[in-house]
C-alpha cells in the first residue's frame, strides 16, 4: 500500500477501536473508509451515534459539507503567493528540482500564482515560498495525485476556494479590481469573483438561451410603425392604426418557411426557464438528472423525423443523456457511423454540405 492508503486504514482502525459500533456500520455498508477518516477528528462518545447515523450512505463530499455545517471553521487566509520554480539539474539524471530564489519583490511576471480566494491581499510584494522541511529536492511541491480540493466547505454557506493562476490571469484580476474599485473599495477578492462570475453567467445565459434578451419586433409589427412615421404630416397629429384594424401586411398570407434547426431566442428562453437550467432527464425510478454542465437543446421528437423546433418539443439534456436519447431513437450503429463520419479528416464543412444538399434538391 502507499503511505496515504496505509494512513487512512490506520486512522479508521483507531476509530473502530474507540467506537466498536463502527464495525457493524462498515460491514453493512453504511460507512466507507473515507467517511470514517473524515469523521475521526470530530467523534466523541456523546455525538458518535448521531454522526454515524447522519453520514449513512453519503459520499465524502456530502459528509464534508455536513461536518462544515455542524463544526464551522474560520475563513481561509487572504494571500497571493508565488509558487516555487522547478528547474532541471544540470548534468544530473534530468529530474527537476526547485530553484532557490531570494525573498523580495518579483522582477518579472511570475509563471504561476496560487490564489486562495476569500479576499485579495493588499500587499504589493509577493513572497517566495521556501522549500518545506524534509521535502525531497527531486519531488514537486504539489503533485497531481495529491492536489488540494478546489472547493473546501468551511460552514453551511461558506467555502474556501483554491486554484492556481498564471501571470495573465493575475493581471486580469488586478485590472478587474481597479475597475471595480468604486463598487469594492476594500478590494475584496471574494466579492470581485462573485461580481465577475455574475456578469459572465448573465452574458452567457443571454447568448446561449436568450435569458434577459430584449425581444425583437417582427416585420408585421415593425412595418405599421414605420409606415406611420413616414405618413405623418409635418406639424400635424397622426393617429396610428389600432390593433383591430387589419393592415396590409396582416392581410397577406405569410408563406410557410422552410424547416430549419435555427432556434429563436424566445424558444431558447422558454425552454431554459421551464427546465430551470438543468438536465430534464428523469430515470425509471423518478430521479431527475442534476447536471448543469454541457447542457444541449434536444428535440423530444427528433428533427430528422419531422420534429418541430418549438419549446413544446425541446428540452435541456446533458451531453450523456442527449447521446442516450439519440441512441434509443436511431440505434447504436447509426450513431457510431455518424460520429465516425464527423471525426473523419477532410470531411466537408457544414456550409459546403448544406450547399450540396441544396443543389441536389
Amino acid at each position: 500500500m502507499s503511505e496515504g492508503s496505509a494512513g487512512r486504514r490506520v486512522a479508521a482502525a483507531r476509530v473502530c477501536r474507540r467506537f466498536p459500533e463502527a464495525f457493524e456500520r462498515i460491514a453493512r455498508g453504511d460507512l466507507h473508509l473515507c467517511a470514517v477518516c473524515a469523521l475521526a477528528p470530530y467523534l466523541t462518545h456523546e455525538n458518535a451515534t448521531e454522526l454515524f447515523g447522519a453520514c449513512k450512505g453519503k459520499t465524502r463530499r456530502q459528509i464534508e459539507e455536513l461536518l462544515a455545517a455542524r463544526f464551522p471553521r474560520p475563513d481561509v487566509r487572504e494571500q497571493i503567493r508565488r509558487l516555487p520554480v522547478r528547474v532541471p539539474v544540470p548534468g544530473g539524471a534530468g529530474e527537476p528540482v526547485e530553484a532557490a530564489e531570494p525573498i523580495g519583490p518579483p522582477t518579472q511576471a511570475p509563471d504561476g500564482l496560487a490564489l486562495t480566494a476569500s479576499a485579495i491581499a493588499s500587499a504589493t510584494e509577493i513572497p517566495v515560498i521556501p522549500m518545506s522541511v524534509g521535502q525531497s529536492p527531486g519531488r514537486p511541491a504539489v503533485s497531481g495525485a495529491r492536489r488540494a480540493r478546489e472547493l473546501e466547505p468551511l460552514s453551511a454557506d461558506r467555502f474556501g476556494v483554491h486554484f492556481t493562476a498564471d501571470a495573465e490571469l493575475r493581471e486580469l484580476i488586478e485590472r478587474a479590481r481597479a475597475l471595480a474599485s468604486h463598487r469594492l473599495p476594500n478590494g475584496d477578492l471574494a466579492g470581485l469573483m462573485k461580481l465577475m462570475a455574475a456578469c459572465f453567467v448573465r452574458e452567457e445565459e443571454k447568448r446561449r438561451f436568450g435569458v434577459g434578451a430584449k425581444p425583437r419586433r417582427t416585420k408585421a409589427e415593425a412595418k405599421p410603425a414605420r409606415d406611420a412615421a413616414r405618413a405623418a404630416p409635418p406639424g400635424g397629429v397622426f393617429v396610428s392604426p389600432t390593433a383591430t384594424e387589419p393592415t396590409q401586411s396582416e392581410g397577406r398570407a405569410t408563406p410557410a418557411g422552410k424547416r430549419g434547426r435555427y432556434l429563436s431566442a424566445a424558444v431558447r428562453r422558454e425552454t431554459h426557464g421551464r427546465d430551470r437550467g438543468q438536465c430534464a432527464f428523469v430515470s425509471a425510478y423518478g430521479r431527475r438528472c442534476d447536471a448543469r454542465a454541457f447542457l444541449e437543446l434536444d428535440h423530444v421528437k427528433p428533427f430528422a423525423r419531422l420534429g418541430a423546433s418549438d419549446a413544446a418539443n425541446l428540452r435541456l439534456l446533458c451531453k450523456a443523456h442527449n447521446l442516450l436519447h439519440a441512441r434509443n431513437c436511431f440505434g447504436a450503429m447509426h450513431l457510431a457511423a455518424k460520429i465516425a463520419a464527423k471525426r473523419r479528416p477532410g470531411r466537408a464543412t457544414p456550409s459546403s454540405a448544406g450547399r450540396a444538399r441544396t443543389r441536389g434538391g
